[in-house]
């Protein structure tokens, strides 16, 4: 897939939308810029170790947002000396 841009007074190009779409990137995101054999290479990068990404999905802060605010209502189990009394606790 290949596309020809022009490059504004401000030195910037504009990503066809259908490349980005492809690449799965959002208006926002950031580019590496690369120089290779005379090419200018641009990879999408997330700012975010990848293998932390699963924090950073809805669902996921979903869930913590719902943990804070049963911790701010005093949800909270007592504490345990041992597994087995937290384990007997939770069967009740």
């Amino acid at each position: 897939m290949a596309a020809i841009m022009k490059i504004s007074p401000q030195g910037q190009i504009r990503i066809p939308k259908h490349i980005m779409q492809s690449l799965g990137i959002l208006q926002g995101d950031f580019v590496e810029i690369c120089i290779e054999n005379d090419q200018i290479i641009l990879k999408p990068r997330k700012l975010i170790d990848p293998s932390q990404g699963w924090y950073w999905t809805k669902e996921w802060q979903k869930v913590e947002s719902d943990v804070d605010n049963e911790i701010k209502d005093g949800q909270l189990s007592p504490k345990f000396q041992t597994a087995e009394e937290g384990t007997k606790w939770l069967k009740k």
